[in-house]
């Protein structure tokens, strides 16, 4: 039987279970041990997603420090195993007209994990993994 394609893999709403950046051997939970977050995925090609710490907040006019969110249309490239995310809307001023590609891997139907590795102006490289379970349908 072929495997399903990403983009139907993906459809759907997943929450978010872990959030991790390893940099120079040093993993690190920016969001802390529990956060919390959804990613949505649509059939017709457009994301979007919400990342937060559970709080409390020792900084509220600073919620980039523990907020992260964004949208727009996205496309996947099945050949090289990756999801793009052309931002339209974000609280990360930056990230606005960016495209934000992940590496997506499957770890069964109902668990996803998008990661991206960078190299820092430092020259250390630094990997984040952001891990999703499967929403169930309500």
């Amino acid at each position: 039987m072929p495997r399903s394609k990403i983009r139907d893999r993906l459809a759907g709403g997943w929450r978010l279970a872990g959030y991790e950046v390893t940099a120079g051997g040093k993993t690190e939970r920016p969001l802390g041990d529990d956060p919390r977050g959804a990613i949505l995925y649509t059939p017709d090609g457009y994301m979007s997603a919400q990342l937060a710490g559970p709080g409390p907040y020792a900084d509220d006019d600073a919620p980039d420090a523990y907020y992260i969110a964004y949208s727009g249309p996205y496309d996947v490239d099945e050949n090289s195993e990756t999801v793009a995310h052309h931002v339209q809307v974000s609280v990360i001023p930056s990230w606005l007209g960016t495209t934000q590609t992940r590496q997506v891997r499957f770890h069964g139907p109902d668990s996803l994990t998008l990661s991206v590795s960078e190299r820092r102006r430092d020259g250390v490289t630094s990997t984040t993994s952001i891990s999703w379970v499967r929403q169930p349908p309500r």
